[in-house]
């Protein structure tokens, strides 16, 4: 060693600059072709930028054109050839008509460190809550991190039943209560709405159809409660696959299901957006 340094002083500017420049470059390829590398699957929501809440009424989600881009097996490769993320699935279902909420399962390329006891992902800490961009097939990907293997997810999906309305009306125009009759044909007994991997979230267990009930005001000041034979009350009974976080459930992870809140029930054909009236049965 000590030979070593004698021989590194005897040397001129040039040569010495050389020589570090040499150490550099074979730490670098060291560090980059030794270093010890662990394969870790993630679950990405994509087009997610933080967990600070929105409301998903907002015209938030991914769009449907972008989300039928996605599918199993897509990779991303770095510049020599090595996979640096797979994707192992795709989960997705609609929140609105024009927008979708997509998962991606995917398995990242990552480096363990044990000083910080941690995983890093292109430079970046691997967190829940933290984003991620991705190149998967000329595909780019940027969404937030939901879950990492390895760590307690404390969600619990339970199968519930609640009962449920479909009310479109305004103090202002109180004739207009109920929903048009073509709305209430539409909805059928038995039908479902189901994610992309063709799991069960919302089934119509039953419904009723009323004539529309409305609040009349009389010239001599009488108030009566008659019905409109134009306009329609429809009474649902769904069975909804939802997801426990402490007493509360939700819907596709962010909606709550409360009574006096809407459900989104989007189908192929229909969209429309049914009030909780009760909770009938928990299991």
């Amino acid at each position: 060693m000590r030979w070593l340094i004698r021989k590194y002083n005897t040397l001129g500017v040039f040569d010495k600059v050389l020589v570090l420049i040499a150490v550099f470059v074979i730490s670098f390829l060291g560090y980059v072709f030794f270093r010890k590398s662990e394969f870790v699957t993630v679950t990405i929501k994509v087009g997610e930028e933080n967990v600070h809440y929105e409301p998903w009424m907002v015209d938030t989600g991914t769009r449907a054109w972008f989300a039928q881009l996605f599918s199993q097996g897509m990779e991303e490769t770095d510049g020599l050839g090595r996979v640096m993320a797979e994707v192992l699935s795709v989960r997705s279902y609609d929140t609105q008509p024009s927008r979708k909420a997509v998962y991606v399962t995917t398995k990242l390329n990552t480096v363990f460190s044990k000083s910080s006891n941690q995983y890093t992902f292109k430079g970046r800490p691997l967190l829940i809550g933290s984003t991620v961009k991705l190149n998967l097939d000329r595909l780019l990907v940027e969404g937030l991190i939901t879950h990492v293997e390895g760590v307690k997810d404390a969600r619990v999906k339970e199968t519930i039943i609640v009962e449920a309305q479909i009310r479109e009306e305004t103090p202002t125009f109180p004739e207009t209560s109920g929903t048009r009759d073509y709305i209430a044909q539409a909805l059928i007994i038995g039908e479902e709405i189901k994610d992309s991997q063709e799991n069960t979230i919302i089934k119509i267990l039953d419904k009723r159809v009323e004539n529309a009930k409305r609040v009349v005001t009389t010239s001599d000041g009488k108030v009566l409660v008659q019905t409109n034979p134009l306009r329609k009350d429809v009474f649902l009974t769904l069975e909804i696959s939802a997801i426990k976080i402490g007493e509360r459930y939700y819907l596709f992870d962010d909606i709550p299901i409360l009574i006096g809140y809407g459900i989104p029930f989007n189908t192929s054909t229909l969209s429309v957006l049914p009030e909780v009236t009760r909770f009938v049965k928990v299991r």
